[in-house]
């Protein structure tokens, strides 16, 4: 089946992707849709739970602690039990827990199924990102992440909505939509997608027992330049993570009671960039080289960085932040496409889930680092800061785009060889 609406215009982009593509995109709206839980958790535990701002606090690293090991385990279980297993079991388990909290609202209850739920969906994203990258292929990869990402934009720009609607006197039906449409989306995936058949290409092109008995670790110590980018994201992650924590705050000591307000303006800002220039972008980079377009994000953040640093109107602050979601947009279609083009089929769960794991730890380190410096530096030089460290990253992202071409335009015969054999990013697209 082919969409005759996107052939032509700014969905351009988006034609002639597999079916499966388009059915997972509308299972991620239909997902996102519901998400009403985690964005207003710290309500939730602060309002209605009566929880202290130090219990909260507690509770959210307690949650990030769980998160890793669950997409560590669930990146595992992707390559071995299978894409849509996995998706599917933890899909529905996470969802019974929100049901739960919807049928007995009780504390004792709602926090323990609050942590099983997120740990579950966490595990859930490596095989979500496998399987979009086992539904493509290497020519239209980029456009196939790009369309899943438009597709979770555009159900987090109508979510917020409806929670806001209602957080206040319906606690229960929040909890009970989340679920209700999480399992909507699985049942869409149950019956429409088909198990990826990544396991049959890998033994067709003899990668299963060339590499089977090997870790994700060291097949990262095989490909280092794939290593280096996956640490690189640290520092994307480490200063993305400031758009919600260290604005609000700014907005809050610049604007009053008007803070919240502004940063709503801001929140909305970026989904309607997000879902009005996510394929414009797309169709105008899919012929760029992936890691030069995510050091050009790179600059692009820091540039938006140095503006928060700077003005004070809000109209420049709207014009910053709209900066910024172009950086988000750019790093966010090409690094995916990129790193499933450059991993073997049977290592795709856990080299995502590494790269997660990576990202979240930047993104859980980030608030605490820039609270430090906020308190003695003030907001200026801390959004320095931030700049100057994506910048770091985008220099680093550079660096490794000039090493992969000169080993792309190198003759194979006279790459150098590096502790007893060739150079690894030499045989990505054998492996691949």
């Amino acid at each position: 089946m082919r969409f005759a609406l996107i052939r032509k215009g700014i969905f351009s982009p988006y034609a002639n992707l597999s079916r499966e593509i388009y059915i997972l995109f509308a299972a991620r709206i239909v997902t996102c849709l519901g998400g009403f839980i985690q964005p207003l958790l710290t309500l939730i535990l602060t309002q209605k739970l009566g929880f202290s701002a130090a219990e909260t606090g507690s509770f959210s690293a307690l949650l990030i602690l769980t998160q890793a090991p669950a997409v560590i385990l669930g990146g595992k279980l992707t390559d071995r039990v299978g894409r849509k297993t996995i998706l599917v079991s933890c899909q529905i388990a996470g969802s019974f827990f929100y049901l739960v909290c919807a049928l007995f609202p009780y504390k004792f209850l709602i926090v323990p199924c609050i942590m099983l739920a997120a740990d579950l969906y966490t595990a859930a994203a490596p095989a979500y990102e496998a399987m979009t990258a086992d539904l493509s292929t290497p020519e239209n990869r980029q456009a196939s992440y790009s369309l899943i990402y438009l597709g979770i934009n555009i159900g987090l720009a109508v979510s917020p909505l409806f929670a806001g609607l209602l957080f206040q006197n319906y606690l229960r039906l929040m909890f009970f939509l989340d679920g209700a449409t999480t399992l909507v989306s699985t049942l869409i995936i149950i019956f429409a997608i088909r198990e990826p058949d990544w396991k049959e290409r890998s033994k067709s092109s003899g990668q299963e027992q060339r590499r089977g008995n090997i870790s994700a670790f060291q097949l990262l110590r095989l490909f280092p330049g794939l290593l280096f980018v996956i640490l690189l994201t640290f520092a994307y992650t480490f200063t993305y993570s400031q758009w919600s924590f260290l604005l609000p705050l700014q907005f809050g000591d610049f604007y009053g009671k008007n803070g919240a307000v502004n940063y709503s303006m801001m929140t909305a800002l970026n989904s309607l960039t997000v879902v009005l220039f996510t394929s414009v972008l797309t169709g105008l980079t899919k012929r760029r080289r992936p890691l030069r377009v995510i050091a050009l994000s790179g600059v692009v953040f820091s540039v938006s960085f140095l503006m928060f640093a700077l003005v004070r109107s809000m109209p420049l602050f709207l014009v910053a932040g709209a900066i910024f979601t172009f950086g988000e947009i750019l790093e966010s279609i090409h690094l995916r496409p990129y790193l499933a083009n450059h991993t073997p089929p049977q290592y795709l769960g856990r080299i995502n889930s590494f790269a997660m794991f990576v990202q979240g730890t930047g993104n859980a380190m980030g608030p605490l680092l820039a609270g430090c410096i906020l308190a003695p530096a003030g907001y200026r030089f801390t959004w320095m800061f931030q700049a100057a460290f994506v910048f770091l990253g985008a220099a680093g992202m550079f660096a490794l785009d000039r090493k992969e071409k000169r080993t792309e335009e190198c003759p194979p015969s006279k790459i150098p060889p590096q502790n007893g054999s060739a150079d690894p990013m030499n045989h990505v697209e054998t492996l691949s």
